[in-house]
């Protein structure tokens, strides 16, 4: 680790302390491209309110106020309530499947920056045309609109490849600081666009095709000049982490590397790893999936504007900062696994209230106080699942692991979008397609409840066996030689700096 960063990258890359950066040109390159991603994440909301609109309009199933009605006619063979979560099922099931070559291409070639840069650009050329989404091309943006969330997925890939990279060059205990100022970057950018496009919707009094207009246009420039910045002047090109095994491709190397990993948690972290991953796999199916599903419950049930649905989302945002608090102190009274389980049943009781309140468009006021409550639901998901995660996993094994994090959160990130269409096109209220996304958490909070004490977990994950065995062995081995036996106040010494994570890292 770097002992004073701030000095000596100031030299290199002419940094300023002032970022909160360390004047370290990757982790500056870090923060300008989430600042770009928290754009992108804003414009998201506004074109799919538009794509919306449109597919309603073609079918014939707006009032003459311009509001969406009860219609059972179909476009292209589905109804155009559909259309986001299908949009969410081509993206997220082209992410998963195509998940381990990208990994692959990032850690056995020297692509890694060329992957990033022109993943970036190609979503640059999608914004920038998707300004173009008007009734005779609302189609073609829309498959526009899944290429680009496959894309963003493998562009994250290659961004958040150097972490590991900035982690050993800087220090973990500097990461601490770093980390969340990137989290910070994204999500202060993310509001501030929304407030933008909010701002001049309501000034203007644009619709909601007009505002993703001028919502995708602005989004363009933005990410125009920040991942031009991130990319070309602080990201460095990086070399091949791994050798790629002889007689292997990159595919073949890539899901081998997948099942390898998986095999290794089964033997060494059966009690720790192996169920954070399984609980990781239906959680974040969740929680991802409840953007999308909300987005169209929102428009069709609600009957509210691309505005409207900004302004929920926009609250979602801000409330995200308490959320994250509450992590914290949550984390800190007990720890993330019982944090974790707490913050996922919060997350559906809330939802669960929200399918029985909000029925037509008379509730839009109880809608945005339910927004409150999503957005701490949101805001310490995350950094509760994220600081579980750094907590689990030996830095050594920072790398390998990383992979199949990614892997796992997005399997079956298809999957609930999917089952939401199946749904809608049979009949079923938009209501239930909103609340089956609760199964989801509880599946994940049966798996971590599999998990043993606190104490155990902590003590395989950094050692590669339970506190059961490493006992077992210890007992084993006084036996043999009883001056072999551990001190008892060293060892419950460890234990509790191990147990009690830093008011940073449960905020990271």
């Amino acid at each position: 680790p770097i002992e004073h960063p701030i000095e000596e990258e100031e030299g290199k890359t002419g940094g300023c302390k002032c970022t909160g950066f360390l004047g370290n040109s990757v982790a500056r390159g870090m923060g300008i491209t989430a600042a770009g991603r928290g754009a992108v994440v804003a414009s998201n909301i506004f074109i799919s309110s538009s794509l919306l609109y449109l597919a309603s309009q073609e079918a014939g199933c707006l009032d003459e106020d311009g509001k969406t009605t009860d219609c059972d006619a179909k476009i292209y063979g589905f109804q155009p309530s559909s259309l986001i979560t299908n949009i969410a099922v081509i993206s997220n099931l082209v992410a998963a499947v195509f998940n381990p070559l990208v990994g692959a291409l990032v850690d056995f070639t020297d692509h890694r920056h060329a992957l990033g840069t022109i993943c970036s650009f190609i979503i640059i050329m999608i914004q920038a045309i998707q300004v173009y989404t008007v009734s005779s091309t609302w189609f073609i943006m829309a498959i526009l609109q899944s290429i680009a969330g496959a894309i963003y997925q493998f562009m994250l890939t290659s961004t958040y490849a150097y972490f590991p990279e900035m982690t050993k060059e800087l220090g973990e205990k500097a990461m601490h600081s770093i980390a969340p100022k990137i989290t910070i970057t994204q999500f202060s950018f993310q509001a501030t666009f929304m407030v933008l496009i909010i701002g001049i919707s309501i000034g203007i009094g644009s619709g909601d095709v007009l505002t993703a207009q001028i919502s995708q246009g602005i989004n363009a420039a933005i990410l125009l000049v920040t991942w031009s910045i991130g990319w070309f002047k602080l990201l460095p090109k990086s070399k091949a982490k791994r050798v790629l095994p002889e007689g292997k491709s990159l595919c073949s190397a890539g899901f081998s590397q997948i099942f390898q990993t998986a095999k290794h948690i089964n033997s060494n972290y059966k009690h720790s790893i192996r169920w954070y991953l399984l609980a990781l796999i239906f959680a974040e199916a969740g929680a991802n999936s409840f953007t999308i599903c909300a987005v169209t419950y929102l428009n069709e049930v609600l009957k509210m504007s691309g505005t409207e649905t900004g302004i929920v989302f926009l609250i979602v945002l801000v409330c995200t900062i308490p959320g994250s608090f509450l992590c914290e102190y949550v984390v800190n009274k007990t720890n993330f696994n019982t944090g974790w389980r707490l913050n996922m049943l919060y997350f559906a009781v809330v939802t669960t209230v929200g399918v029985f309140v909000l029925n037509d468009e008379y509730d839009k006021i109880k809608t945005y106080i339910l927004g409150i409550f999503w957005g701490i639901a949101l805001g310490w998901f995350y950094p509760t699942e994220n600081g579980f995660f750094a907590v689990l996993v030996p830095q050594e094994q920072a790398t390998e692991m990383a992979g199949i994090y990614n892997f796992c959160a997005l399997v079956i990130s298809w999957c609930p979008p999917f089952i939401f269409t199946a749904m809608n096109e049979n009949g079923i209220p938009l209501n239930y397609g909103l609340l089956h996304l609760v199964v989801y958490f509880f599946i994940a909070i049966g798996f971590l409840s599999l998990m043993p004490d606190w104490e155990t977990v902590i003590a395989e994950s950094h050692g590669g066996q339970s506190s059961q065995e490493q006992e077992g062995d210890e007992e084993e081995t006084t036996a043999k030689d009883p001056a072999t036996k551990p001190d008892s106040n060293t060892e419950s010494t460890n234990q509790l700096d191990v147990e009690q994570p830093s008011s940073s890292q449960a905020q990271e």
